[in-house]
């Protein structure tokens, strides 16, 4: 059962060959992937698939291994529903989440009719620890209707899960930790070999990503493996630094292999088949052992040692350097907000005389604290303001620069100046994360009513993200000049020559910025 406009053969065929005509096909609610085929909603002029495997559930052998493709069905599948988050914990839950080691889906959002059009693929945010491409926040219906983009979200391992590294879990490739980078490799193969059949133009496929999403799309732009895969990219408040080392420390990071011999140890795993074990012990277990793992306070606020790893295949070297040396070359956005660490450091500087200069202190930056405290003076900025303005610039702005200074021409950079306008967390400011609520349009997953304003700042980046994932320079007004330059997107937006005060060569000269 193939899409209305053709017979499975000749979808295949059409997805496979590299010089697709790209026609015009109806779409749905029957499509059928080279997997087998999916029975999507329709949804006014949108059709709706969710939660279709991109891989075989991550269990048994395949768990702390490089995904597999999923057993072939020949039934219709029904892809209503969204599949399963990847196991995690979650502090404080709203509601029950489903989780589950079958996890790994895609979801897509495409159009009834028209031309195939530009897909724009979002990798989720969460620390490396947690996140879901189900969120309703990640909803994709409203961008697609509103840019005519094809949306795709999806899954991937995150945790122990994710990212254990260690000499006994060593593919066959000779690669080790990396499985929930390796996920998004393969949920981007699959976006090759079959977004056409839904209307898709895998010639035009940007990658985004916000937070621990947007350092994956650094991870991406830096892996040998993911080249050719996608044609632009957007890293939203992300951090090309956050990836170990096999066997040395990175600042205060562990080691990889250090990092998953504490966790075999917590585990019980420390003679015999090692691997055998760790794929033999309950989730539940996993996820109380990386709650123990002690993790790093080097970007300004504590990250945990599951995190990428270059381990010589998935990553050949550190992220920057590799895209420095020119690999990942495609248009890009970089950026962040404001106030973008404003939730994660709120409550541990409060405003009393000397709380920044506590915080340098426990965080390991007394041997900087006369500098850092001259370049973000609290009695100008208060001291959660210097708090969050400096925890912004290390773990967020800075590397943002940092990676748009690679290729200028091709890079536009922006900060998302506007706060939110109202709601349960405004006073936060521009917070980490209001960037993906404006681009989805879904505000009100955070409890924020947008006013006119806001609807300025959403208008704004559509159509910048559209554009570049059609292969196209942002049309947007003020004209968002190449990096370094910047745009401020605010009910207003500016274009600006100086990026957060210039402050990002003098902490480099401190030292206080991760390679």
């Amino acid at each position: 059962m193939g899409c209305s406009g053709g017979s499975a053969a000749t979808d295949a065929a059409g997805a496979d060959s590299a010089s697709d005509a790209l026609e015009a096909i109806p779409i749905g609610p029957d499509v059928t992937t080279d997997d087998g085929p999916v029975r999507g909603v329709v949804d006014g002029d949108l059709v709706t698939f969710k939660g279709i495997p991109y891989a075989a559930p991550p269990t048994g052998a395949l768990r702390f291994a490089p995904p597999a493709r999923p057993t072939a069905w020949t039934s219709v599948r029904d892809t209503n529903a969204f599949g399963p988050a990847c196991p995690q914990t979650i502090a404080a839950d709203a509601a029950p989440l489903p989780r589950d080691e079958a996890c790994l889906s895609v979801n897509v959002w495409t159009h009834r009719t028209g031309a195939p059009r530009p897909v724009l693929v979002w990798i989720h945010g969460g620390g490396y620890v947690e996140g879901s491409a189900r969120f309703p926040s990640y909803d994709g219906a409203e961008l697609a209707r509103r840019t005519g983009l094809t949306v795709v979200s999806i899954n991937y391992r995150v945790g122990v899960l994710g990212f254990l590294a260690l000499p006994q879990l060593t593919a066959t490739d000779g690669g080790t930790g990396n499985w929930g980078l390796r996920d998004q490799i393969a949920a981007l193969d699959w976006v090759q070999r079959n977004i056409q059949r839904f209307g898709g133009d895998r010639a035009h496929v940007m990658i985004a990503g916000e937070s621990a999403g947007g350092a994956s799309i650094c991870t991406l732009l830096a892996s040998p493996l993911s080249q050719g895969k996608f044609q632009a990219a957007a890293m939203q408040s992300g951090n090309c630094s956050l990836v170990l080392d096999k066997t040395a420390m990175t600042g205060g990071f562990p080691s990889a292999f250090g990092a998953g011999q504490s966790t075999a140890i917590a585990l019980g795993c420390t003679a015999g088949d090692i691997a055998t074990c760790l794929r033999s012990k309950p989730v539940a277990d996993i996820l109380t052992v990386q709650g123990q793992l002690v993790g790093s306070s080097d970007i300004g606020f504590p990250v945990g040692p599951t995190i990428p790893v270059v381990d010589g295949i998935v990553l050949d070297q550190r992220p920057l350097a590799a895209v420095r040396a020119g690999r990942g070359n495609v248009p890009l956005i970089a950026g962040a907000n404001r106030d973008d660490t404003s939730a994660f450091v709120f409550q541990a500087i409060p405003e009393q005389p000397g709380a920044f200069a506590a915080y340098l202190d426990s965080i390991g930056r007394s041997a900087q604290k006369s500098a850092l405290l001259t370049m973000y003076p609290p009695s100008t900025l208060t001291e959660l303001g210097a708090g969050i303005a400096y925890t912004t610039d290390v773990a967020f702005a800075c590397p943002a620069l940092a990676l748009a200074s690679v290729h200028p021409t091709t890079s536009y950079l922006y900060e998302l100046v506007r706060p939110a306008s109202n709601g349960p967390l405004a006073f936060l400011g521009a917070f980490h994360g209001l960037d993906f609520l404006h681009l989805f349009g879904t505000y009100a997953t955070f409890g924020i009513a947008p006013d006119s304003n806001d609807a300025m700042v959403r208008a704004t980046m559509e159509r910048a993200w559209a554009d570049v994932a059609a292969g196209r320079a942002p049309s947007v007004q003020p004209a968002w000049l190449p990096a370094p330059s910047h745009l401020t997107l605010d009910a207003t937006s500016a274009s600006n020559a100086i990026w957060r005060g210039a402050r990002c060569a003098q902490l480099q000269t401190l030292g206080v910025l991760l390679p």
